[in-house]
């Protein structure tokens, strides 16, 4: 079946691809389609996070393209439950502490305006964290930080985009790729030719039958489930499949050093006559623990996430349920909280973070290629980059002189010299 051939094909409809879509169409008015399996994003991983929005990084680049998404959320505050209670971050690691004050110049005078706060100061500022103060050699707080609802980012982004013409395509794969080679001024490269884009017959919607599910954790595609097959011929290709991503690199021959890895989260039931006198539960932001923990408040609820240091690398969805809560969840926000001394474990999910080497994401074009670019990996904070990233991006695409946001840094070839990496370590 011939395809009306779009100006750009996004492989990818997570809130990075859609983000991108709609900047694409809006900043260069091209033709954009974007093809993805799970669009309602029952398995999207920008759909299952903990709906954190920071800038405060310890890398340039990623402290502006968050800043400028702050901004964005803060222009359309009401319609995405954008919440600025700012983060709360805990150090026990003197020499985490010790960087931490380093880079907050850094960090001011791109205009985060981070504090540093004492142990002695923690439980005046914030009463909610009582116990072990101790063990802790510090904190920072940053006040222009929040919470955000990724779900109404991600349906503005897509209901922007197709008011600018762009198509979306559920329930598609890309199956297939073929490349050609070019001949340039500089050096022969490959370019994406033709993209074949397969469509599944599954239900709209819940993925009651598991389908979609078995698709992306095991990334087979049962024949009998296939409704129709398509090739597109696209001038420009965008790889912006998160933790997916290798599986489309690898159709092209170009390493990726993406891994995705399991991330659990658990809705906790608090009562209200257990919280600390002066804790007023829902003027909280985030907080980061010095354990690892981070919690804030969900509705009458808090919402509390771990990463499990051994955690493997592999496509799981599975939720853990009680024994997570029992053995990572309570006993870290007990011991930091006697408000959550009696919480008790209401449910959970797990959704994908895409981790790279240096916890920073992947963006440009990619080397060897003359029409092929890159949007992934941005190992948990694709929602509070996606501004950001995905207006930067579109500026390349478009081939401005001198694009407002350098996102050069975070080149894939980077990772072939030390010196290049854009490492994080405030990544949760």
């Amino acid at each position: 079946m011939a395809a009306e051939k779009p100006d750009v094909l996004v492989v990818g409809g997570g809130i990075i691809g859609t983000a991108l879509a709609w900047a694409l169409a809006d900043r260069a008015g091209a033709s954009v389609t974007v093809v993805d399996l799970d669009l309602s994003g029952i398995y999207a991983s920008s759909e299952l996070n903990a709906g954190g929005a920071r800038a405060t990084w310890w890398q340039p680049v990623n402290i502006e393209t968050c800043r400028l998404t702050l901004e964005f959320f803060r222009e359309h505050a009401e319609e995405f439950g954008f919440r600025q209670r700012g983060y709360l971050w805990l150090y026990s690691d003197p020499a985490l502490f010790a960087r931490a004050r380093q880079v907050l110049g850094l960090q001011n005078r791109l205009g985060l305006g981070v504090e540093i706060l004492e142990p002695g100061e923690l439980a005046e500022r914030f009463p909610i964290v009582d116990r072990g103060l101790e063990e802790l050699c510090g904190a920072t707080f940053s006040p222009r930080d929040g919470l955000v609802n990724p779900n109404a980012v991600r349906a503005w982004y897509r209901r922007e985009a197709e008011a600018r013409g762009v198509r979306f395509l559920d329930r598609s794969y890309a199956a297939g790729v073929r490349t050609e080679l070019v001949a340039g001024a500089a050096a022969t490269r490959r370019r994406v030719a033709e993209v074949e884009v397969v469509h599944v017959r599954a239900r709209r919607g819940a993925d009651e039958d598991g389908l979609l599910r078995g698709i992306l954790t095991h990334h087979s595609l049962p024949e009998e489930v296939v409704a129709g097959r398509e090739w597109h011929r696209p001038d420009v290709v965008v790889n912006c499949l998160g933790a997916w991503s290798a599986l489309f690199s690898a159709k092209i021959g170009v390493p990726d050093v993406t891994e995705p890895v399991r991330r659990q989260i658990a809705m906790v039931g608090v009562h209200r006559e257990d919280l600390a006198p002066g804790v007023e539960l829902q003027e909280l932001g985030m907080i980061v623990d010095a354990s690892g923990l981070y919690f804030h408040p969900e509705g009458p609820h808090v919402l509390a996430g771990y990463s499990i240091p051994e955690e493997p690398p592999g496509f799981d969805f599975h939720y853990d349920g009680d024994a997570f809560f029992e053995g990572e969840i309570w006993p870290r926000l007990a011991a930091r909280c006697s408000s959550f001394e009696r919480c008790g474990h209401l449910r959970g999910w797990a959704g994908l973070y895409a981790v790279t080497p240096d916890r920073s994401g992947i963006a440009g074009p990619v080397r060897g290629f003359a029409n092929l670019f890159e949007a992934h990996s941005f190992t948990g904070r694709g929602v509070m980059q996606s501004w950001g990233v995905a207006r930067g991006l579109a500026e390349g695409i478009a081939g401005s002189a001198a694009p407002g946001i350098d996102l050069a840094p975070l080149a894939r070839d980077r990772f072939g010299d030390p010196a290049r990496l854009v490492p994080e370590d405030l990544h949760i």
